[in-house]
């Protein structure tokens, strides 16, 4: 399926186990071979998972995540604008983080389940390793902490998995250093139309079930 360029749809993260942690409405910009691009300009209005008391999910120790009430809280969006790029068939998507100004401020490759599309929105569940990536292309790993915390959860990844999502980051690497797509310059002239509204979350069906490649 392609999606229509312009429309919004909505991106939604969730965890091994079906809870819908994140829900972003981002504008279809390309949709072809190389996978989805979609923008998430400052100031778009967006759900995140917070717990009922009012505290960020980093506030509270994962051994005790699974007593806590949680609840989507409505976020705005801000900080850096992004381009984001789902890779069909592969685990992980690139985000363009781009300053107030439109400039790259870095890329950002969030290591997660291969995109699943479904004609309203597109679904994943992040891996919680991901990349920063500079524009001279050097790079670091993050929330390495976050990722090895999980391993064995059964919400999330088994020690095998885990090996496989590093791989997957691994490949992303010889990428970067060799400059190949997409950090190879690609989109790097984009400019979104001053015209544009903030992209919405629609009023009905962002909520349904997580869309796997099974149920797709």
């Amino acid at each position: 399926m392609n999606a229509v360029i312009g429309r919004d749809l909505p991106y939604r993260d969730f965890r091994g186990d079906g809870e819908l942690v994140l829900v972003i409405p981002q504008r279809v910009i390309a949709d072809d071979d190389r996978g989805l691009l979609t923008w998430r300009p400052i100031g778009t209005r967006y759900l995140f998972r917070r717990a009922v008391d009012g505290r960020d999910r980093r506030e509270i120790p994962f051994a005790e995540r699974h007593t806590v009430a949680w609840t989507l809280a409505p976020m705005v969006w801000s900080g850096l604008h992004v381009l984001h790029l789902f890779r069909p068939g592969h685990a992980h998507s690139v985000w363009w983080m781009l300053n107030p100004d439109l400039t790259l401020n870095r890329w950002y490759v969030n290591l997660e389940a291969p995109p699943v599309r479904w004609p309203g929105g597109v679904d994943t569940f992040d891996h919680a390793l991901d990349l920063l990536v500079m524009p001279d292309r050097s790079w670091r790993w993050k929330d390495e902490s976050e990722y090895r915390e999980r391993i064995g959860h059964p919400a999330y990844w088994d020690a095998e998995q885990a090996a496989e999502i590093r791989a997957e980051g691994e490949r992303v690497v010889e990428a970067v250093e060799s400059g190949a797509f997409p950090f190879d310059g690609t989109h790097l002239s984009f400019r979104p139309d001053p015209a544009w509204p903030l992209p919405a979350l629609p009023s009905h069906g962002w909520d349904r079930p997580r869309v796997t490649e099974a149920s797709a």
